[in-house]
This record gives C-alpha cells, structure tokens and sequence, in this order.
C-alpha cells in the first residue's frame, strides 16, 4: 500500500477504481483518513457488486458533506459504536415504532450540536463542570490612585484630579 501521503495519481489503478467517488476531495483529506480510506480500498476487490455499489454511494453522500458535518458524522459513529449489536437493534425497533409526531418531538429534544472546533467525542459529565452563579458581574474595572476618573479625550490615559491649590498654567 503507499503511503497515506500520496497523491491521487500516485495511486493504483484498482485503487483508484475503489476510491472513484473521493477523487474530488483526495486532496483535502489527512493522511490519517486517507490511510482509512486505502484500508477500505484493499477489502473493495473482494465484495460483491451490490456491496460496492452501496459503498460508492455512500463515499459519494461522504464527499457531498462539509467539513463540520463529516466531523458530526463520525462523533455520531463513534457514539453508536458503544452500543451493542442487540442494544442498537431493540433501540431501531423502538425508535420505528413511534408515531410520526414522536419522532418529531424526540428529535426536537435531541441535545445541542457541538460547537467547537473539536468538539469531544465523549461529552464531559455535568458533575465535572463548573457552575457559574447568576447574576451580574461584580468585576470592577480598576482604578488609578490620585486621578478623578476622567481620562484624556487624546490619549485616553487617566486624568490627575487637579487640587485645590493647584494654579492655572500662566501664558506668557
């Protein structure tokens, strides 16, 4: 297999054939998905013509998706993962038993989509997070000692509250 560092055309021709739907965004994946999708490329010789049809589709949905949604895609993945065979059936069949209005509300109550650059795939548990209390800030912005609080209208810098005694400037 060459290195996940190659270019389209350094490729094999059958692996060409196998990643034809990723042609497009070769280019803008990382070596560690290409890497994936060259492993992919080794088992696509060995399976039957309505499995290879099926994973082409999919790779083609795959390069229709942007960046945000491929990463969403694969948080998704690695959360089903957890689950069992027998767990994911009996949720499916659960879950297509709902009457239509159910799905809606169901989906509708789904939690937040993560919005980071890269969210966790693991979400932190409540109890390990910190509680920030209501109410407004009693962050006081500092003051300088010896001024009044007005700054120069020019320089911005504080003013010195001028004192009682202190002259006017004399002009000459």
């Amino acid at each position: 297999m060459p290195a996940a560092n190659t270019g389209w055309n350094e490729l094999t021709p059958p692996q060409q054939q196998a990643l034809k739907p990723l042609q497009s965004i070769w280019g803008t994946l990382t070596q560690g998905h290409k890497r994936k999708w060259l492993a992919v490329s080794q088992t696509y010789p060995k399976m039957a013509p309505a499995e290879q049809a099926t994973l082409h589709s999919r790779m083609t949905e795959w390069t229709g998706l942007s960046t945000r949604q491929r990463s969403e895609a694969r948080l998704n993945f690695a959360e089903v993962k957890q689950h069992s065979p027998d767990e994911k059936k009996a949720k499916w069949e659960a879950y297509q038993a709902l009457s239509p209005e159910e799905r809606q509300k169901l989906a509708a109550g789904a939690m937040a989509k993560p919005q980071g650059a890269a969210p966790a795939v693991k979400p932190v548990p409540p109890q390990k997070l910190a509680s920030v209390p209501p109410g407004q800030s009693t962050h006081k912005h500092p003051s300088i000692a010896g001024t009044s609080g007005k700054l120069d209208q020019n320089t911005l810098l504080p003013q010195p509250a001028l004192a009682p005694t202190d002259a006017p400037a004399r002009s000459n």
